[in-house]
């Protein structure tokens, strides 16, 4: 039996390993690690609905981070944990490499979403959509997104959208009519590759945008 509750505090470092090992790829375990609660930390801290999935033995399985505009974030305390690991990333040579590449990463994401003015268009991003690889083909991840766009639904949301990558399996949200809307390519944008230091980039960036059906 698997359990669907709202997230707590004591998930993040669940959330944080599975993350880690699902994206993690710099060499050095240590940053990549502390990078993975940097993403993590980035992704909660505007999030207004976290919801995970819990096996009948306690293991974490899943997770979906949301933010509605408008509405208060989960947890107010994430700007300082946040600032307190880009702290502990800046204190090596190599963790200050992957944070400078991250942060402009984080950047170039912001520039896409004005390229398209998507905020123009939807009420709710989704931050962060994981599912552990154990229970990957068991339907958590059908569950959590159903229960993510309920909560849209009852929020009065009618767009939404969200950012992935060519690592990511986009073909989910193909199969959930979301639209591919912007996307931007290793080989058209070959300087989003310079000095990069956190393991391989993906050859594409994309946005996808959905809609809430009404009933």
């Amino acid at each position: 039996m698997i359990t669907y509750r709202p997230i707590i505090w004591d998930d993040l470092n669940d959330v944080v390993d599975t993350f880690d090992e699902t994206w993690g790829e710099h060499p050095d375990t240590a940053v990549s690690a502390m990078l993975s609660r940097h993403f993590v930390l980035h992704y909660l801290e505007p999030a207004t609905r976290g919801e995970v999935a819990i096996g009948d033995d306690g293991t974490f399985m899943g997770v979906t981070l949301a933010r509605v505009a408008g509405l208060p974030p989960i947890f107010d305390r994430v700007s300082d944990e946040l600032a307190t690991i880009d702290h502990a990333l800046g204190t090596t040579s190599a963790g200050l490499r992957v944070l400078s590449d991250t942060l402009r990463w984080h950047a170039l994401e912001e520039r896409m979403e004005d390229d398209i003015a998507i905020h123009r268009h939807a009420q709710a991003e989704v931050e962060l959509f994981l599912v552990a690889a154990a229970a990957r083909g068991h339907g958590v991840g059908g569950a959590l997104w159903r229960n993510m766009l309920g909560y849209f639904a009852e929020c009065g949301v009618e767009r939404y959208y969200l950012h992935t990558d060519s690592a990511c399996d986009v073909s989910f949200y193909d199969h959930q009519g979301l639209a591919r809307v912007s996307e931007r390519l290793a080989r058209d944008h070959p300087e989003d590759h310079a000095d990069h230091d956190g393991g391989a980039r993906p050859d594409g960036l994309f946005i996808y945008a959905g809609t809430i059906a009404r009933k």
